[in-house]
């Protein structure tokens, strides 16, 4: 007998706003409609019902490949490219790729900096095993080089869905830091199930069940001694 199937919308009844010079953490378990929120915004999916608006205007009523060269984004599961670090920074905006300036400084920005330059052939360095002379990179230096991709943007809002995950969490820590300074007076989105990242947003949502059930600064939150309080000692205890 075949298990009936049981539909549920990944976003609920969610109404938010979000401001420009806003740094927005969105925390919860896996499943619980962060990176479809992100991918909404993103118009990578399409909303079914209601709607999403830009400075007052339908999301859908924009131009997509200029709406998409005003985010940078990274996601948890982003792409390690066999090709050069130049090309794999250049990803996130392919026109820069002989802009040795900017590329540089998307490597500083995402703290790949040292690590470029120690390559034999630099920014023009092969990485991946695919072809002969290519270097291999640990999980968190492919993550590094994809955060460049993002800064090379210099995007209008930036978002980044958990890029950090294989870094351990004093790395993750320096990666948010910079991440909070290098987007003020920008709307910046960030997921992170590490709540000691989020407490440096401006404005936390937490998320269950495809609905926003608190928001608030990390101090209100804590305040409030709800779910968010609650995660945020369970993980406190581990470092202890």
């Amino acid at each position: 007998m075949l298990a009936r199937r049981v539909e549920r919308r990944v976003i609920d009844n969610l109404s938010l706003r979000l401001n420009p010079d806003q740094r927005v953490a969105l925390v919860g378990k896996n499943g619980e409609g962060k990176t479809t929120l992100v991918k909404l915004i993103t118009r990578l999916y399409e909303p079914t019902t209601g709607r999403i608006l830009l400075d007052g205007r339908d999301l859908k009523e924009y131009d997509l490949d200029e709406l998409r060269q005003n985010l940078g984004v990274i996601f948890q599961d982003f792409v390690r490219y066999d090709l050069s670090a130049r090309e794999n920074i250049a990803v996130g905006s392919i026109a820069q790729v002989l802009e040795d300036d900017s590329l540089w400084e998307a490597a500083r920005k995402s703290n790949a900096l040292e690590l470029v330059e120690n390559f034999p052939g630099k920014l023009d360095q092969m990485l991946g095993r695919r072809f002969e002379g290519g270097v291999d990179l640990s999980g968190g230096e492919w993550q590094r080089v994809a955060l460049a991709r993002a800064y090379l943007r210099q995007a209008q809002i930036l978002i980044l869905d958990e890029p950090t995950a294989a870094l351990d969490p004093m790395a993750e820590f320096e990666v948010f830091q910079k991440f909070a300074e290098l987007t003020e007076n920008r709307m910046a989105i960030f997921i992170s199930h590490r709540f000691s990242t989020a407490r440096m947003a401006d404005r936390i949502l937490l998320f269950s069940d495809g609905k926003i059930v608190e928001d608030g600064t990390h101090d209100e939150l804590i305040g409030a001694n709800g779910i968010y309080a609650e995660l945020f000692e369970v993980q406190a205890q581990s470092y202890r």
